[in-house]
């Protein structure tokens, strides 16, 4: 590994110059990034197929935004070569993505708001 001199922390900031992906590395990270997309998307379609009440959907649009913006900046970081600061970056994109996908699927498997069916007494 290169070490990084003062006089280049402001062509590359902190994290040293940019280095290729390790062998398959970016490869498995985009796969797992389309997976977690991929459920997202499934779940988005699915709980605006129910018709969910507006500020349900207004909190389901706002999350899948968020994933599509994440999504494409780790598709366009994965593309090139990567700084370590970018590495890193692309490490919390994929987590985020992961958690907007368990929040969507607890939204899409919540039962849906009104009255509870009251017990039935046993006979």
């Amino acid at each position: 590994m290169q070490q990084v001199q003062p006089h280049q922390w402001r062509r590359y900031g902190f994290g040293g110059p940019p280095e290729p992906w390790e062998r398959d590395a970016s490869r498995d990270l985009d796969r797992l990034a389309t997976s977690y997309f991929l459920d997202i998307l499934d779940s988005h379609h699915a709980i605006l197929a129910s018709g969910p009440e507006e500020t349900v959907r207004a909190r389901v649009e706002e999350l899948f935004a968020t994933a599509t913006r994440h999504k494409h900046e780790i598709d366009y970081t994965l593309r090139h070569w990567a700084t370590p600061v970018e590495r890193a970056r692309v490490e919390d994109r994929l987590g985020s993505l992961m958690r907007v996908g368990m929040r969507l699927r607890e939204v899409r498997v919540a039962p849906a708001p009104g009255p509870t069916p009251e017990p039935t007494p046993a006979a």
